[in-house]
C-alpha cells in the first residue's frame, strides 16, 4: 500500500468557502479542514494566498472578519511559506513555457512552492493545472 503524504497546500478558494456561510461549498470545506484536523495533517499556505484571502473578506464581507482571519492563522497550526527569489524566478519560468495562457503567476507560484517543499495534494476548490505532478486532495471514502 503507496505511503499517503500527510501534506496538504491550501489555496484561497479553500479558505473562501470556510469563512463565508453562504458560500455554497462551505460545508464541505468545514469537513475537509476538520478531516485535517482529526487525522493530524500539516497545511501550508503562502504569503500571496493570506493577501488575497485577506483582501477578499475585507472587501466582501467584514474588516473586523478579514482581521480575525490574519489573527487565527497566526493562532494555528498552518505553517506559512515564505518564497524566496528563486521560487519566483521559477514560477515565471512555468509560467511563461506553459501552453495554456489560463494559468496565472499566482497558481504558478503555488504549484512551485508546493513542489519544492514536497507537497504533493492541494486543497482547492478551483481547477489545479497539472503542473509537478501535484493533485487535488480528495477527502477517503
Amino acid at each position: 500500500m503507496p505511503l499517503i503524504s500527510k501534506k496538504v497546500y491550501i489555496t484561497p478558494s479553500a479558505f473562501y468557502a470556510l469563512i463565508d456561510r453562504a458560500h455554497p461549498k462551505n460545508e464541505q470545506a468545514a469537513a475537509f479542514f476538520r478531516f485535517f484536523a482529526e487525522r493530524g495533517y500539516m497545511l501550508f499556505a503562502d504569503t500571496e494566498t493570506l493577501i488575497e484571502v485577506y483582501k477578499h473578506i475585507y472587501k466582501e464581507i467584514s474588516p473586523s472578519l478579514s482581521k480575525d482571519f490574519l489573527r487565527t492563522i497566526f493562532l494555528g497550526n498552518i505553517n506559512i511559506i515564505y518564497p524566496e527569489e528563486s521560487d519566483i524566478k521559477a514560477a515565471l519560468k512555468t509560467l511563461v513555457n506553459y501552453q495554456s495562457t489560463e494559468l496565472t503567476f499566482s497558481q504558478s507560484l503555488r504549484a512551485v512552492l508546493a513542489n519544492r517543499r514536497g507537497i504533493s495534494q492541494v486543497f482547492t476548490f478551483d481547477y489545479l493545472h497539472p503542473l509537478f505532478g501535484i493533485s487535488v486532495f480528495y477527502l477517503p471514502i
